[in-house]
């Protein structure tokens, strides 16, 4: 099995970095992460001291070169495992996320993993469920980590163990990458999320369904579409249409049917809200894969006897 060492680290999805390895189709490997501070953050006084560096966040470990992969294609990303290290930090501040001046002073809580829980010293205790918040494969443009078509920092709750990805490809190679891991996040990451490095277990495939609208995230029971946009809202817009055209392309429904299906069916989740810095907030949309064939199942009886 391929290990991506820490030694191997990024920042930006960028198709001029040489490749850490290379794979061909169907490899498991294991990316050993940092946690978005490099490790050096567990105090407020160690947070201002980062703050002043020039270090960049959210490293990621990678890239990974996909023999084969070439321009049009999709990747597929099994998430089989993420081991989490055994402590993380979590902050809380003016101007974070969703506050502005509500929590005037900087908190940083270090929290340790016990029997798969994350512990904090305030006495709170969550089941851990790890959170990849970075992923993705290198545009044919400029370096970037914000979110796009190809992932980058979407921070959405569904990229969990379980989970498989489909990632347009733009280069040969594909080129790979993931990072900032989070301990467990709840829908919006409304003031930042648990933050730890972990060791992520993925395979690495190629895919004949091509994804013309973005990558897409696929659960045991559900579909999801992530889009980032200036706005909820707008990003809300986006990721509908994107559910509704795969619909579309998959099921034979018309674009405005599919509409009207994600209306009766589908599920708005906020993954991350406001904006941090350049990174713009990103919204989820789902449809059950269960409900929408059953829904589909007359529709297409309909359009085949041309009705």
């Amino acid at each position: 099995m391929v290990v991506i060492g820490k030694d191997r680290l990024h920042f930006d999805f960028d198709r001029n970095l040489p490749p850490a390895a290379r794979v061909n189709p169907g490899s498991e490997v294991v990316f050993e992460t940092l946690d978005a501070c490099h490790g050096r953050v567990r105090s407020v006084d160690q947070f201002r001291e980062y703050r002043s560096s020039a270090v960049r966040s959210n490293p990621m470990a990678g890239p990974v070169f996909i023999e084969g992969a070439k321009p049009g294609q999709t990747l597929t990303v099994d998430i089989l495992r993420i081991e989490l290290d055994t402590e993380g930090f979590q902050l809380i501040g003016p101007n974070r996320a969703i506050i502005r001046d509500e929590v005037p002073e900087w908190t940083c809580y270090t929290f340790r993993i016990e029997e798969d829980r994350a512990v904090f010293p305030n006495g709170l205790s969550v089941p851990v469920d790890p959170v990849i918040g970075q992923f993705g494969t290198a545009p044919a443009g400029e370096p970037t980590s914000c979110p796009n078509l190809l992932g980058g920092n979407i921070d959405c709750p569904f990229v969990r163990e379980g989970a498989k990805l489909y990632i347009p490809v733009e280069v040969e190679g594909a080129l790979f990458s993931l990072g900032d891991v989070h301990a467990r996040q709840g829908d919006g990451e409304v003031v930042g999320a648990p933050e730890i490095g972990a060791r992520v277990t993925v395979r690495l495939d190629l895919s004949p369904i091509r994804m013309a609208e973005g990558f897409l995230i696929e659960d045991a029971e559900m579909w999801h579409s992530c889009r980032a946009a200036e706005n909820e809202g707008e990003a809300a817009r986006q990721a509908v249409f994107q559910n509704a055209r795969f619909i579309e392309r998959t099921h034979g429904a018309t674009f405005h049917d599919a509409l009207i299906l994600l209306t009766l069916i589908g599920r708005l989740t906020v993954s991350r809200t406001a904006k941090w810095g350049a990174h713009n907030p990103v919204v989820c949309s789902s449809f059950s894969k269960t409900m929408a064939a059953e829904a589909l199942r007359g529709y297409r009886a309909l359009q085949d006897h041309g009705a």
